[in-house]
């Protein structure tokens, strides 16, 4: 009799697992494969917008920086013949407010690609009013906002992201 019971107990041991606990723990394993899945596209999706702004940030640096070698009185007025081709220019005033006029300008090479993403570029520079008489003067009042602007599209969503960057000019 002890023979048979330490038999039966071993068979119960060696069994192994039922067809339901095998469809239980496939159906766990694949919920959490599926949601690992899902976070890694999440991942790789703000991973690539994350690059894209990056490089949409140094962009701007270099076009602020570029356009401190404009005259302080000319980088509002069209310029289609400076030496420098990447900051050759259309302004045309889009608001003739006497407190705040405002020129925006669309370079010549308003595209530029940064590794294979393209980016286009463009900015926008108001008068800044500092005596506070209601007119601003570039001359007397001395100070310009500059707002550069830069654009690209987004490979994974196909739409148009933008930055802007915004810096002051004075005449000094």
């Amino acid at each position: 009799m002890k023979n048979m019971r330490a038999i039966l107990k071993r068979c119960r041991a060696e069994r192994g697992f039922t067809l339901i606990e095998v469809l239980i723990a496939m159906t766990i394993l694949s919920i959490g494969i599926l949601g690992i899945a899902g976070l890694a596209g999440t991942a790789v999706k703000t991973s690539g917008y994350s690059q894209a702004v990056t490089q949409a940030t140094n962009l701007s640096q270099d076009r602020i920086e570029a356009l401190l070698s404009v005259d302080f009185l000319n980088i509002h007025t069209t310029d289609t013949t400076t030496a420098r081709t990447d900051l050759r220019r259309t302004c045309v005033q889009t608001d003739a407010t006497a407190s705040r006029p405002v020129y925006t300008c669309t370079p010549t090479n308003a595209i530029i690609t940064v590794g294979t993403m393209p980016f286009t570029w463009s900015y926008t520079v108001t008068f800044v009013d500092l005596d506070n008489n209601g007119t601003a003067n570039h001359i007397s009042d001395g100070l310009k906002r500059v707002d550069v602007t830069i654009s690209w599209t987004d490979v994974l969503w196909h739409t148009t992201k933008s930055l802007t960057f915004v810096t002051l000019r004075s005449r000094g």
